[in-house]
């Protein structure tokens, strides 16, 4: 069984280090504009990093039951080439494109 699913483990660890990666970049955000917790508000540049880190993980939970859901009852190697380039590509591109309006 281990087998079957060690694609979407690997996927699912990415996703988790693409949060922390988002939450880091808050974090330089709230150092940068010098905004301590748990305000949210502040200059247009940090509330944009905020916005798209809260979007990103508002999300997150309903693509890992997508994931595995899909990954379980139907094949993994299908799954990965359908949800991999979600988590690599366009979620970056999305926060990046967030982050510079």
């Amino acid at each position: 069984m281990l087998q079957h699913i060690v694609l979407l483990g690997v996927v699912t660890l990415l996703g988790v280090l693409e949060q922390a990666y988002f939450a880091l970049q808050v974090i330089a955000a709230r150092r940068k504009y010098k905004i301590s917790p748990p305000t949210t508000s502040g200059p247009p540049e940090f509330e944009r990093v905020f916005r798209a880190q809260i979007n990103c993980s508002e999300y997150f939970p309903m693509f890992l039951a997508v994931l595995w859901m899909a990954g379980i009852f139907f094949h993994q190697g299908r799954d990965i080439i359908i949800d991999g380039p979600y988590i690599d590509y366009i979620v970056f591109l999305y926060t990046d494109l967030y982050r510079s309006f």
